[in-house]
């Protein structure tokens, strides 16, 4: 954004430091340690967005004393400036940090998922104009990237077959070498009758020259091709090994092969997410409860499946994904779209619901040990079996109030965003500790 979020709430004239540059410093400063701070810790993510959003934030949250904590590090007087805990302060240094640290993409994620979530149901007010501009840049960024990974390529460049061959295989010469002396000894008996026929001629030449010559291009023919035959037999070189040559084509055509094949299916992955979840609309069936969703309670189906897409997707989709759900959500018969209930209703359900234990075990396994104001995802994570906490209580942990109206479809895609909000923030985290141990 071209202006700091302070110093849009400054022109606002929703903060007031009283003309004086010093102290907008010190609030850029406190900003910009909280943006630190959540960049080490993405899980905060969530809270500090749903503290941020709402004007009737609890003064007592430990989000709000992180903030005040932080502001007095780097301004140890601000209480001469501003009285009591001053909650629209408070807020807009943490939306300045959301918006710095939102950078990194899955802080992002889990900042728009909140935005998404709660800020329908809170009243903004002045600050409105603020909130819609940080939460459609960051929303922007963050679909481009996911619409990138789930891009299909119109064309794809296979890499060359990267091959040496090795040096020609040079055979050395080799010379014949007839044995003379056998040979002259054979050609003699050729020419000189010995009476058997065999290996010496028949015929005297001056007795009978025509036989005689007939017997000689015999016996000598034969003669000439034994010597032959045994020079060259004696001169034959050693056989060639061709194996190592074969060996190196072999490995480089199957390394060409694995590669055009990885980035066949690394160009394809979006194409092939898209062919999955129109399977999955179609057939409406649950991995998580093995049986049709025609077959679970419409108070209970949006959640499950919410649950069921969140699984098959990665955790940078793009918003048309939620969108896809909103729909799949309608196509049941026993959804009506019409038909609205409380979210503290509809939150008590999932908590009771048996159908529904595979969400429970997947928020205690995303959410970190709850504390302070929250996503919903929190409350089914510390709650079994029952939903203990009053309307106001509710209104202090969530961020929403207790009677906020949702419809089946708006609640499946209210916990998909916090599914994977909260995958992100985790996701995030760990990377973070990688770093850190590098």
């Amino acid at each position: 954004m071209s202006d700091s979020i302070l110093l849009r709430f400054l022109r606002a004239g929703l903060i007031d430091v009283g003309g004086d540059d010093t102290k907008l410093d010190k609030l850029g400063e406190t900003s910009a340690d909280l943006a630190a701070a959540l960049k080490q810790n993405p899980s905060k993510t969530s809270s500090f967005a749903l503290i941020a959003f709402d004007p009737e934030s609890p003064p007592d949250d430990p989000v709000v004393t992180e903030v005040s904590d932080a502001l007095k590090e780097r301004w140890p007087t601000y209480v001469n400036t501003f009285s009591g805990t001053p909650m629209l302060v408070v807020r807009a240094l943490l939306l300045d940090a959301l918006v710095q640290a939102a950078g990194d993409e899955k802080v992002g994620v889990a900042f728009v998922s909140s935005a998404r979530n709660a800020l329908p149901f809170i009243e903004a007010c002045n600050e409105q104009k603020i909130w819609t501009d940080a939460v459609l840049e960051i929303e922007a960024r963050v679909d481009s990237r996911a619409e990138a990974e789930w891009a299909t390529p119109d064309s794809i460049d296979a890499p060359e077959l990267k091959f040496s061959a090795p040096a020609a295989i040079e055979l050395a010469p080799q010379a014949l070498s007839i044995n003379t002396e056998s040979l002259s000894a054979a050609l003699t008996a050729s020419a000189k009758p010995g009476g058997n026929g065999q290996n010496t001629n028949r015929y005297w030449v001056h007795n009978d020259p025509q036989n005689w010559s007939t017997d000689f291009g015999r016996l000598a023919a034969q003669a000439v091709a034994h010597a032959i035959d045994a020079a060259s037999q004696e001169s034959q070189s050693d056989p060639v090994d061709i194996s190592a040559p074969l060996k190196a084509l072999s490995r480089a055509v199957a390394t060409h092969v694995r590669d055009t094949l990885s980035l066949v299916s690394s160009a394809t992955i979006g194409l092939q997410r898209r062919t999955n979840l129109l399977w999955w609309k179609e057939t409406l069936y649950s991995p998580n409860a093995r049986i049709s969703y025609r077959a679970i309670p419409a108070g209970t189906v949006g959640p499950l499946m919410a649950l069921d897409l969140h699984q098959q997707v990665p955790t940078f989709s793009p918003v048309s994904v939620a969108a896809f759900l909103n729909e799949a959500v309608l196509s049941l018969p026993s959804v009506d779209p019409e038909k609205k209930q409380p979210i503290i209703d509809l939150v008590s359900e999932v908590i009771k619901s048996a159908e529904l234990a595979p969400l429970r075990a997947a928020a205690r396994q995303l959410i970190p040990q709850p504390s302070g104001r929250g996503p919903v995802l929190a409350l089914l994570a510390e709650h079994e079996g029952k939903l203990e906490i009053d309307e106001a209580q509710f209104r202090a942990r969530v961020g929403v109030p207790a009677e906020t109206l949702l419809t089946v479809s708006e609640w499946a895609a209210w916990i998909f965003r916090e599914l994977q909000a909260a995958r992100a923030t985790q996701e995030g985290a760990k990377v973070k500790k990688l770093g850190g141990k590098a």
